[in-house]
């Protein structure tokens, strides 16, 4: 079962996990879609509200669909680039502004976000967890 968050809409919410997942390549370039039904099961959602993501998606060319066939992920990797130098962006954008309102100047941010890095590739290192 999906958990969704309230104020922001389902639509959106999906979109963002198949962008994720596209990004990742679970959903190789070029490859099939799940059918609409399929997501709108995987999702625990009405498939009018997959259907409505599915929608921006191909008005912002990162899926396209194929008529009597389905949907299809773009082969365009300049595309996906796109979109993932967008949700880069807007999770730092999130983060950096979290941080400034903790009085943080820019080069305690960096400072501390490169011992964050090095942290993690420690912990990583020595099998400890995420």
């Amino acid at each position: 079962m999906m958990e969704y968050i309230d104020n922001i809409p389902i639509y959106l919410q999906i979109k963002d996990i198949l962008y994720r997942k596209i990004i990742s390549n679970q959903y190789e370039l070029g490859s099939q879609l799940p059918s609409v039904r399929q997501l709108a099961v995987q999702f625990s959602a009405n498939s009018n509200t997959v259907q409505k993501s599915l929608k921006e998606m191909t008005e912002e060319d990162v899926v396209i669909p194929q008529r009597g066939k389905g949907n299809f992920v773009t082969e365009d990797t300049g595309i996906v680039e796109k979109l993932k130098t967008h949700i880069v962006t807007e999770m730092f954008d999130a983060t950096y502004d979290k941080l400034h309102s903790l009085n943080m100047n820019d080069t305690e941010i960096m400072n501390s976000f490169n011992n964050y890095v090095k942290q993690r590739e420690v912990n990583h290192e020595q099998g400890i967890g995420n």
